[in-house]
């Protein structure tokens, strides 16, 4: 395997899981088996540091972050688990950047790393249902509308407008391989409204498909407040 090297996004979450004590680790492991996967790392972070109360919420999201990196990787990659800590061990004590780790500490670090790796509960769902999620060409990140009015003048343009034309201009934005991008889309009323039927249709299917899933006994994820 090559070297591995660390994003800097997940770089304190890896220093936390060298840094914190065994008793923390421990409260944090019992803390995961006892909450449910979640689409939100957020909010499974949430629920964990509720349990654990010695870790911060941040600082929970780092390492269940740093950890779903390496989930993922071990499926892309298909990297033995015992490869895949050797490595990220030998980047975590070569990068420049983290703390410097013992011989020691290195080696306790590779435990932790093992015991959360082989560990197939709710880190390893929810880094698989998110990756589903998300597997798309194109993701939505975000939206916004503006409405603005636009005059209408007459023949004499000496004269005030005669009337006013109300429009919405829907802004849409997507990540994909190359980056983050948006584009505008001209509303007028009954684009609105049928944009607004048609995501009112949608949330019902959704609210459809859960108690059919539901009745049928099957687990489902989904974002909150939407049932």
């Amino acid at each position: 395997m090559e070297e591995l090297q660390i994003p800097d996004k997940f770089k304190r979450g890896f220093e936390q899981l060298v840094s914190i004590d065994t008793t923390t680790i421990e409260k944090l492991i019992d803390a995961l088996k006892q909450v449910s996967p979640s689409l939100l790392i957020e909010d499974l972070a949430s629920e964990v540091a509720s349990k654990v109360q010695v870790l911060t919420e941040e600082e929970i999201i780092n390492i269940i972050q740093a950890l779903i990196s390496l989930y993922n990787f071990r499926d892309y990659s298909g990297t033995s688990i015992e490869k895949l800590i050797q490595g990220i061990s030998q980047a975590v004590q070569e990068d420049e950047e983290l703390p410097y780790i013992s011989e020691e500490e290195k080696q306790e670090f590779e435990k932790r790393l093992a015991i959360f790796l082989e560990f197939d509960g709710v880190l390893s769902v929810t880094a698989k249902a998110i990756d589903v999620v998300r597997d798309h060409e194109r993701i939505f990140t975000g939206s916004r509308i503006l409405t603005d009015m636009r005059p209408i003048f007459g023949s004499d343009l000496e004269t005030s407008p005669t009337s006013v034309a109300i429009i919405h201009m829907l802004k849409i934005e997507y990540l994909d391989l190359e980056g983050k991008h948006e584009f505008f889309v001209a509303l007028d009323s009954m684009d609105v409204e049928q944009l607004r039927q048609q995501l009112d249709r949608a949330d019902r299917k959704a609210k459809a498909i859960g108690l059919m899933l539901n009745k049928a006994n099957i687990s489902y994820l989904n974002y909150p407040n939407v049932e």
